[in-house]
Order: structure tokens, then sequence, then C-alpha cells
């Protein structure tokens, strides 16, 4: 088998023109990953002078009413992405930031996409869709010959009468397309390196890279099981390109950009102005803490009073204005988390949705799991996002607490103190989910990525079987 795989690989070489045009697919994509590398390594160095001064602006408010340091807010960047350099995914889509206030939460902002003209030179053009649609047209292009035609037929002809197994013959041809679009597969990974190894860069581990590694390959053995199948079925080249070109468009084109648009349209999500009215119109008929007349208000300051066993405001051993803003964030951020989760909830649905098109396209289960693991998914962002709603709302009940500790003192019923110091316990920390957790929420694309090879394998089984009866 090594051998007729050599004798492949050789006949390959030879076949200058689809060399050549690997060589300049890789040279674009090797511009593609340096042009994405210094972009994102200007952006992390952004980022990172946002986050400082943001810190900076947020101590120097000095000694203020912490309520009113709640309202001023503060912006928190989204972390930059290194393996992004190689799959963008959707980072062109979600914002780069969050401003936290209190009483609000607030959608992810300033969209790279919405900057308008292209954002790079490359824009739109990766090592990830290189692999998922360049590089299988390639493998289809160098072995739909390879068992059928006149010429393919008579020298298998030639190599069966020499008393060759025909399985190892099949065998040997596929084994040599995988060491080429493996070849060309660990070549666009490998370029993405120096964007990893950037100063800027946060940290990748060696399973992911592994795993991305492999997802790839698995996904190039489909298409390349499925070439030398339908090559050695079918008794014209021409027929054969035919077959596998429609494959080809309707895996990795067609399917890819119609599923998303019926998931769409089976679970439809609210537009923008849509959703902040559904919540706005739900907190309305809440309680206002700003109000002192609100029936919700005064039920609060009854419940209090009965808990602290006191019939007046000035008796409760805290601050009833702290108190109550503490609880009104607490109604506020359930509200919001409510009305957020069911959003996300839908985007869920759509995923699901879009996975059982998988069936007619193995390209969309090789994105779901590329993404997943440069973190350039949905699921990464939404992780960002909870990380961001979980430090506002330690931020904002900190504020809250410093006042409902603190009772009134003389005529001014406003505290005052020092916000620097009593939120510099309360930071942000990105929350990444590990690796093991990532391939296990991906476990159902790569199932479905194994069973597109295991049918691909058997289809060149049954093309091996049949070989001695068509040659």
């Amino acid at each position: 088998m090594l051998t007729v795989a050599a004798t492949q690989l050789k006949l390959m070489w030879r076949e200058r023109r689809l060399a050549w045009l690997a060589l300049a697919i890789v040279s674009l994509v090797g511009a593609s990953l340096a042009t994405s590398a210094a972009r994102l390594s200007s952006e992390a160095q952004e980022r990172q002078a946002v986050a400082q001064e943001e810190g900076r602006l947020w101590d120097s408010q000095g000694v203020i009413d912490p309520h009113e340091a709640a309202h001023v807010g503060r912006a928190v960047p989204a972390p930059v992405r290194p393996l992004a350099a190689f799959d963008p995914g959707l980072t062109e889509y979600v914002g780069t930031s969050v401003f936290i206030e209190g009483h609000a939460q607030n959608p992810a902002r300033h969209k790279p996409a919405e900057r308008g003209a292209a954002i790079s030179r490359f824009g739109g053009f990766s090592a990830a869709w290189t692999l998922q649609a360049i590089v299988p047209l390639l493998v289809i292009l160098a072995g739909f010959s390879t068992m059928s035609g006149e010429a393919a037929r008579a020298r298998l002809r030639q190599e069966l009468g020499a008393g060759a197994n025909a399985m190892v013959l099949v065998g040997g041809r596929l084994l040599a397309l995988v060491i080429a679009a493996g070849l060309l597969a660990m070549i666009l990974i490998s370029a993405t390196l120096p964007a990893i190894a950037a100063p800027e860069a946060g940290k990748v581990d060696t399973i992911t890279l592994i795993g991305l590694a492999a997802g790839y390959m698995l996904y190039l053995l489909i298409f390349c099981a499925i070439t030398i199948a339908i090559s050695g079925l079918c008794a014209s080249a021409r027929t054969a390109l035919v077959l596998l070109l429609g494959f080809w468009a309707v895996s990795t084109v067609l399917v890819p950009r119609i599923a998303p648009a019926i998931a769409e349209s089976l679970e439809p999500t609210p537009s923008a102005a849509a959703f902040r009215a559904a919540v706005k119109d739900e907190a309305t008929q809440g309680v206002d803490v700003h109000n002192a007349s609100d029936e919700g208000v005064i039920a609060f300051k009854a419940e209090l009073m009965a808990r602290f066993n006191v019939t007046r405001i000035e008796d409760l051993p805290i601050n009833f204005r702290g108190a109550a803003y503490e609880y009104g964030e607490q109604l506020s951020t359930d509200l919001y988390n409510r009305h957020f989760e069911q959003l996300y909830d839908l985007y869920q649905k759509q995923e699901y949705i879009k996975r059982t098109f998988s069936v007619m396209s193995p390209t969309i289960s090789i994105q779901a799991w590329s993404r997943a693991l440069t973190l350039t998914d949905f699921g990464a962002h939404l992780n960002f996002l909870r990380g961001v709603e979980d430090y506002r709302y330690r931020l904002v009940q900190t504020l809250n607490r410093e006042i409902k500790n603190q009772k009134p003192v003389g005529e001014d019923r406003n505290h005052h103190a020092d916000i620097a110091s009593i939120t510099r316990s309360v930071t942000y920390t990105e929350q990444q989910a590990p690796t093991g957790q990532l391939l296990n929420t991906q476990l159902p694309n790569l199932v479905i990525l194994v069973l597109w090879a295991a049918i691909a394998l058997i289809l060149v089984a049954v093309s091996a079987l049949r070989l001695g009866q068509r040659v």
C-alpha cells in the first residue's frame, strides 16, 4: 500500500498545475494570517489600553455618592482571541466591549463589521475557510481521475494483472491523497503559530491545537475518501468530476449558507428594538426604587421594618436607601437575565437546527468544531457576556451595600465614599471554558464527522470490491 501511495504522490507532483495552485493558496493564506495577526496584536494593545484608562477614570471619581458612581459606569473590553487569525468565526459580528452600569444590562457594542468597508485586505479569507472549502476542491481536482478514465483504468489493469490486490491499490491511492491534503492542512495550521506566539496573545494549550488539527484531518479524510470512491465507481473521469463538484458545491457552499437562514425562519429572534421594548415594558411595570411612593417600595419598606421589628424607617439599623437600591438591582438583574437567557435559548435552538443539516454537509460540523476550539463562536462570546454581567452585578451591589451599611448622619441623607477604595476588591476576571469542556460540548459534531468518514470509507471499500469487475 505504501508503494502504491508513493507512486501516486509522484504522479500528483508531476501535475504542476495543482502544485502551483496549492502554492498560490498557501501564499494567500500566509498573507491573510500575517495581516490578521498584526491586526489582532494591535487590537489587543488597544483594548488593554482601554481597560487601563477605564480603570483610571473609575478610580478618579474620588469621594462621591456610590449610587452616582453606579450610573457613571465603565466599559469592559472583550479579550482578543489569538486563534482568530486562523478562524475569525463570529468575531467580526459580535461586540468588542460592554458598557456596565446600574439597573441595566447592555449588549456588546462596537462590532467590527459595523465599521463599513473591509476590515482588512483579506477580510473573509482565512486559513479555516481555505481548509473548509478550497482544500477539498483541490482534493477533488487531484483525485477525480485517480481510478476513472481510460489512462487510469489501463494502469489499474496492469497492476491487477501483476497480481496486486484491489483493496491495496485503492487504499494506496486514498493514502496518497490523505497525505497530500494532510500536509497542506498542517502547513496552514502551523502558519498560525506566529500569531499565537505574539506577546499580546492569550494562552493556547496544546490540546486545543491537537483537537483543531484532528478535526480538520478527519474532515479532509471525508473528501479524500469520497473522491476516491466516486472515481472508482465511475468509468468516466468527466462523470466523476461532475458528481464530485456537485457534492463540493452543495456541502461547502450551498448548505452552510441556507442552514442559518432556515434556522432563523423556524426560530426567529427579535430585533434589537423589539428586545429593548419588551424589557422596558416589563421594567416599567416593576418596582421603581427611585420613587418613594411606588407600591413595590412601600411593600419592601414594610417587610424590612417587620424584619427588624421597628415602626419607623429612622429606627432601622441600616440605610433604607441603600437597601432599596440593593433590592431594586436584584429585581432588575433577574428581569434582564430572564430576557437575555430566553434570547440565548433561541440562539441555541438555531444551532440545533443548523446541526441537522450536517447530514448533507460535513462542513457545518467542522465549522462549529473549529470556531469552538478557536473561541470565536457565540459560546465563547456568551462566556464573556456572562462574566461581564457577574462583574457588573458584584460591582453595583458593592456600591449599594456601602450605602446600606452607613446610616444617614444629620441633614445630609446621601452617603459619600471614596469609590476607588470601596471597589478595589471587585475585579473582572475573564471566564473561559476549559478545553475539556469545549471538546465535550462539541462531541455531537465530532460524532457526525466520524460517521461521515465511516460512510466515505465504506464507499471506498465498495469501490475496491467492484474494481475487478469494472476494470
